[in-house]
């Protein structure tokens, strides 16, 4: 536990030192408007909302279960690769063979795990470390504009500015086995707006809003509560003590040793 405490800090440390020559940017006349303190220097992110702590999942009290939202509106193809996917479910198929070889599941699912997250600010970003797969999403609130031709990234590329108390993220360039939700894929016209904020003195609301359309009839939104708990953040091996079967060609399966 202590390694995992001095670990982490030592990587916050690393991603300080690292922005302290960084100059404040202007914003571009094609990026995000800003709207006030965009944190471009020390002194300004003292006057960004106050996010210190960890944070998690609400699985219970006014959180997940309450903010189930509707399932999306798939296109046909998309909704015949979601029945496909649940008849093979039934048979105990292997239907996500990445993670079970220790990858992220990437955005947008990799903020609906369960374990924790703790947003760190630095000049002209906020990063948002997650526990599970110990991943780090970069915000840059420089001003820049999206990428028109990303790279694929399991996080995507973000930028965000804010709106007064709120964080509002957009984020493109997605690997290609990534999903929306379970048995549903996306396109790379996959664009996902953030609008994050501070919803009470232990809760912050991260609202998704999920655009893609080779996949969805319509924008899909789905509401993340998290709450403040006293914990930190650990470390996240997930080759070490991973068990899942694979075959000559690496792909994995799921018989479990004891």
């Amino acid at each position: 536990m202590n390694n995992s405490k001095r670990t982490l800090a030592a990587l916050s440390a690393l991603l300080a030192a690292g922005m302290l020559t960084l100059t404040a940017s202007p914003v571009l006349a094609d990026g995000p408007a800003a709207s006030g303190p965009q944190g471009d220097t020390w002194a300004s992110i003292a006057k960004l909302p106050d996010w210190q702590g960890i944070w998690e999942l609400d699985w219970q009290h006014g959180g997940l279960a309450a903010a189930r939202p509707a399932p999306p509106k798939l296109t046909p193809e998309a909704k015949a690769k979601q029945d496909a996917y649940r008849k093979a479910q039934t048979s105990g198929q292997n239907l996500q063979p990445d993670q079970a070889n220790c990858l992220p599941p990437g955005m947008p699912q990799v903020m609906t795990q369960p374990y924790p997250i703790e947003f760190l600010y630095a000049p002209g970003k906020v990063v948002i470390a997650i526990e599970a797969y110990m991943q780090f999403r970069h915000i840059y609130t420089d001003g820049r504009p999206l990428p028109k031709d990303p790279d694929p990234l399991f996080q995507g590329s973000s930028i965000g500015h804010w709106e007064g108390d709120t964080l509002v993220v957009e984020t493109v360039g997605f690997v290609p086995f990534s999903y929306i939700s379970p048995g549903v894929g996306h396109s790379d016209q996959m664009h996902i707006v953030e609008r994050i904020h501070r919803s009470g003195p232990d809760t912050i609301l991260i609202e998704q809003t999920i655009t893609d359309p080779k996949v969805l009839m319509e924008p899909w939104t789905v509401v993340h509560p998290y709450k403040l708990v006293k914990d930190d953040l650990r470390e996240y091996i997930c080759e070490q003590n991973n068990h899942d079967s694979a075959d000559e060609e690496g792909r994995p399966g799921f018989k479990v040793t004891k």
